[in-house]
Order: C-alpha cells, then structure tokens, then sequence
C-alpha cells in the first residue's frame, strides 16, 4: 500500500493529459491566441527600424514645416506607423481575452482535479487511509498538487510564448551576425542549471517536512475547531498549543529559509555571469552603428532583439523551474490517484475476477487465524483469531479497552483487511466479494458514528438511499430509536437543518445524536443479513439503553449480530459472549457459562456490578 514512484518525465506526461481531459477547448483557444500574440514583439521592433529610418532620412533634409502632410507622402512611413499602432492594439485585447479563458481554464481544471482526488479517497476501499501516516502525508501532498496543476496550464502558455517570441528572435539576432544567439544562450545555460537544481532542493525540503506541515494543521484545527473552543478555554491551553504550532513552522521555515539563502547567492553569481554575455553583442552593434555599418533603425532593431531575446530566454528559464517545481508537486497526485489497498497485492486474489455477491446459503461466519498489524507498525492489534459465528446467532464482544473489539468489528465490515488469515462469510472470504454488495447486507452503528451537516431527514435516510423520500420509513427508524418525542418540537420536521455550523441549523444532545445514527441503521435493516453494533449505547440514559437494547435484540432475530459494549449487561441479551483481551480470545460462551468459569468476564461483570450497588 506504499505510494509508487514516479519519474519526472512521468509526472509531466500525466499533468499535460489531465489538464486537456479538463480543459480542451479553453487550452486549444489559448495556444492559438498566445501563437498569433507572439509574432507581434518582433514585427513591433522590425516596424519600429522603418520608423526610425525614414525619420532619420527626412530629418537629414531638414525640418518638415507641415509633419502630418509629410507622413502622409511617405506610404512606407504611414504604414508602418499604423502597423505599430494596430499590432499594440491587437496585443492588448489579446491578452485580455486570454486572461478571460484562463480563469475559466483554471476553475474547470481545479474541478476536475479536485473532482479525481476527492473520487480516490471517499471510494478507497478501506479506511487505512486515514490511519497511516505516510498516506496521509501523500494526501496532504496531493491536495497541496491540486493548485500547482491550476499553474501549470499558466506555466506552460508562459513557456510556449517564450519559444514562439524566441525563435523569430533568434533568427532577427543570426541576422545581425551568427555569434550573437550562440552568447547569449551559452551564457544563460549555468544560471538554468543552478535555477533548476534550487527548485528541487526546495521541493525535497517541501516534501521531508510533509509531517510536520500535517502536524501544524492538526494544531490549526484544535485552535480555530468549534469541536476543542470549550476545552481549549477551559483548560487555558490557547497559549500552549499555540506555542507548539509556531515552533512546528519555525522549523519548517529555517530549513527552506537556508535553502533560499543558499539559492539567491548561487543564481545571484551566475545571473551576472549572464549579463556579461548581453553586454558584449550590445557593445558590439554600438560600435558598428558609430562605424557606418549599421544605421540608427538597425541600432533600435537589434539592441530591441538582443533585449527581447534575453527576455524571452529569462522567461524561459523561469517558466522552465517552474514547471519543473510544478510537476514536481502535481506527482503526489497520481500517487494518490494510483493507490491500492494493500490486500491487492499482498493477496491470492484477483480482484478483477474473483467479484463475486454474497452467498445466500446461510453458512455463517468464520474467522480462521486472521491476525492484523497497522502498516508500518509490527504491534497485532489482532493476533491469530479463530471464532465461528453461526447463522441468526448473536455476539457480544466485550474486554478492557485496547482489547481489540472494535477492530474486529472493522474487519467483519472490510473497513480493513486482515494482515494474515482470513474471514469467511457463507463460506466465501470476504476479499473476493464486491465491497457495494457486502456493504448492502451490513448495517453498522459504530461509535465514532458521523454527524453530517444536512437535515434530520437525510441525515436518517441516509442509511437507505432508496427511502430518503420515504416519511414513513424515515419516522418509524426514528421512532425505533427513541427519537420521536424530540423530532415533534422541531419546527420544520424532517426537514430541519441539523448542526450549529449551518444557518438556521438546529444542534443535538450527544445522546440525540447517537439515537439518530441508531435510526440511519434502522433503516437498511430489512436487507441486512449482519448487524454490527460498536458501543450503541454509550450516550443513552440507563432508560433509552434499556429501550434500545430490546430494539437490537428484535432486529436482530434472523440475522448475524456482532454486539461491541464495554456494558455488560447487553452482553447478557446476547447467545455467546467473547471475551478479547490484548488481541487475542481468551473466553467464549454464555453469560451463565462464563460466570460459571469465574474468568476475566465474571471479574468484569461483578466489578460493573458493584458500582451500582
């Protein structure tokens, strides 16, 4: 599941592609717009001799008492002024008309793009991807890649009107004598190479301190996050988490400030060293125009290309480390986009061919020898598992914290995979079976259950996209749950906004909000074939528990129920209890049978016990 590497030319190759799936029409436009605006540069500065040359003819006769009417007689004069003028003309709407495409051009790549990165991570098929830091990293990179690609359509028109202006220049400049191009381009070749390896300098600071800028934004959110302001207050840790974010990018900026220092100096000499290669042609034409070679016209005309020609190689230059910077940064983006779960490949299966649907013949689940690690990390948070969950059989995992419950949980939903062994449901391991389909027959409460920022209606619904519309269904899961008394006083129903970020937006206690994530679950129960319940109940008032747990043991008839609590007595509704601890099963059975052994349940049973005695 490691991020595959990308050559530069690679990279490159996969930005231009995306950047014409996202854009074509506006990058066409502007190619041809910036190829027309290109020519004008040099027929500005050849229209420009003429001028000065025809001035200088007639001003050596003598001053024009009438100058209009002179111009006038002169056609090559008065054309090539109204040349000039129209070429200026014509430029300046140009580039307006460009500057009009391009932000269109850079919205529809940004959406896009944005669009590609967005698919990748909410459809990754597990959640690992939140849960490594080097993926994460990656992420962050890509998002970060996300406004470099926005540049880059820019950079590369930059760069096309750097080459279409250079070679008329080049080949104006030949005419001058065949030295001159060979000067300047020799001259400029170092200051390249030292710009090009600066930007990859700064890139490799950018990308080794990727942590530390996700560390920063970890602090970023706890200051600025409506989720810690009352902690954060309450507790005076402003100044302290404060202080650790600056010293984050106090790092973060001392590492790229040496890099800058070092740069500047180094492309500083070299800089001058080019300058000395546009001096030497420019003395060169001063002392042939003082001879009588070259007139006052060749004087502005090739004293104009030398200049324009250095421009457009600066351009080029700078256009070049730019791009070399960008696609540098846009890398992380395919790496992202190219990701894999690790099962993939690390597995027997294949998965193009072995997408099969879940089994109907009801053979259970069975857990053989599954073990699990998180990537990077040689800790078994699951260590050699064996269970067998027989069909319409309900569980309860129970054990301390850290036990493991929860992760297993996740592995019986292909939240992850197992590192080693494997899960069997109605005989068919679960990595061979098309993740829409399981997830169709699974129904899930987990604790860190999710509150979305929408109305109570689909924040029910949800949980069945086909009854979204469906009041009925929407307010029988709701009136399962327990919810129906308080959905009354709400004045807009189903409809109500749910969440205090949104305007008009109505928020919940946390027990209401557990209760409303019990009822998004409620509401695919008809096709679940597997419940799985991770601490359900945590929120709820010892009444609503009660209430609920009834509720999950008349759904849970006919079905698989995999129970997660830390509460015992839910444990007691259930046909076998598990027993985890450190990774491993240490105790199965029933409530009476475990009690009966005077193990680790019957310890935690009786000091729960006690505590409301």
């Amino acid at each position: 599941m490691s991020p595959l590497y990308l050559s530069l030319f690679q990279a490159f190759k996969r930005s231009v592609l995306m950047l014409f799936q996202a854009a074509p029409k506006e990058l066409r436009n502007i190619t041809l717009l910036t190829l027309a605006s290109s020519a004008f540069p040099p027929l500005v500065l050849l229209f420009n001799k003429i001028i000065i040359n025809e001035i200088s003819n007639l001003l050596a006769r003598g001053a024009a008492a009438n100058p209009i009417a002179l111009i006038f007689q002169k056609p090559l004069l008065l054309w090539t002024i109204g040349g000039v003028v129209l070429l200026n003309l014509f430029s300046d709407s140009i580039n307006t008309i460009v500057s009009f495409i391009f932000t269109s051009l850079r919205d529809r790549v940004q959406g896009f793009v944005q669009g590609r990165v967005f698919h990748k991570v909410a459809n990754y098929e597990n959640i690992a991807l939140f849960e490594n830091p080097e993926l994460l990293n990656i992420v962050q990179l890509a998002e970060k890649g996300v406004q470099k690609l926005e540049q880059l359509s820019f950079i590369m028109i930059t760069t096309l009107n750097g080459i279409f202006i250079l070679i008329p220049s080049i080949l104006l400049s030949w005419s001058i004598t065949w030295w001159i191009p060979l000067i300047l381009l020799a001259s400029l070749i170092p200051a390249i190479y030292v710009e090009l390896k600066y930007r990859k300098q700064c890139w490799e600071v950018e990308n080794t301190q990727a942590s530390i800028n996700r560390e920063m934004n970890l602090y970023k959110d706890v200051l600025m996050g409506d989720s810690y302001a009352k902690e954060l207050r309450l507790f005076h840790l402003q100044n302290l988490l404060l202080e650790r974010w600056q010293s984050l990018f106090k790092r973060m900026f001392i590492k790229m400030e040496q890099v800058r220092q070092k740069g500047t100096a180094i492309v500083f000499f070299w800089s001058t060293f080019s300058g000395a290669g546009v001096a030497l042609p420019f003395v060169y034409i001063v002392i042939e125009v003082l001879r009588g070679v070259y007139t006052l016209g060749d004087l502005a005309l090739y004293t104009g290309l030398i200049l324009q020609l250095r421009q457009s190689l600066y351009l080029l230059i700078s256009s070049g480390s730019d791009l070399y910077n960008t696609v540098l940064s846009t890398t992380p983006i395919f790496q992202l986009l190219d990701l894999q779960p690790q099962f993939i490949k690390n597995n027997k299966f294949n998965l193009n061919t072995l997408k099969k649907t879940v089994n109907k013949n009801l053979m259970g689940i069975h857990i053989k020898n599954v073990s699990f690690s998180y990537l990077g990390n040689n800790k078994q948070i699951i260590d050699n598992i064996n269970l067998t969950i027989q069909p319409n059989e309900m569980i309860a995992l129970v054990g301390e914290n850290g036990a493991g419950k929860t992760t297993l949980a996740k592995l019986l939903c292909c939240l992850y995979y197992p590192t080693s062994g494997e899960i069997l449901w109605n005989g068919r391991d679960l990595r061979s079976l098309d993740l829409n389909e399981i997830y169709s027959r699974i129904t899930v409460v987990m604790q860190d259950y999710a509150r979305f920022p929408t109305t109570l209606r689909e924040n029910v619904g949800f949980g069945y996209l086909p009854s979204l519309h469906d009041d009925t269904a929407i307010r029988d899961a709701i009136n399962q749950a327990g919810m129906a008394k308080e959905v009354e006083y709400l004045a807009q129903g189903l409809e109500t906004l749910l969440g205090k970020q949104l305007e008009t937006g109505v928020d919940l206690s946390g027990g209401q909000w557990q209760r409303i994530a019990i009822a998004r679950a409620l509401m695919r129960i008809s096709s679940s074939e597997l419940l799985i319940f991770d601490e359900p109940t945590a929120a709820l008032d010892p009444k609503t528990e009660h209430e609920i747990y009834n509720i999950f043991r008349n759904i849970a008839s006919n079905r698989i129920a995999i129970v997660v609590s830390h509460r015992l007595a839910l444990a007691r509704l259930a046909d076998r209890i598990v027993v985890m601890e450190k990774g491993r099963i240490i105790e199965v059975g029933t409530h009476d049978e475990l009690m009966g052994l005077g193990g680790q349940y019957s310890l935690m049973f009786n000091r729960q016990a006690s505590s409301y005695q």
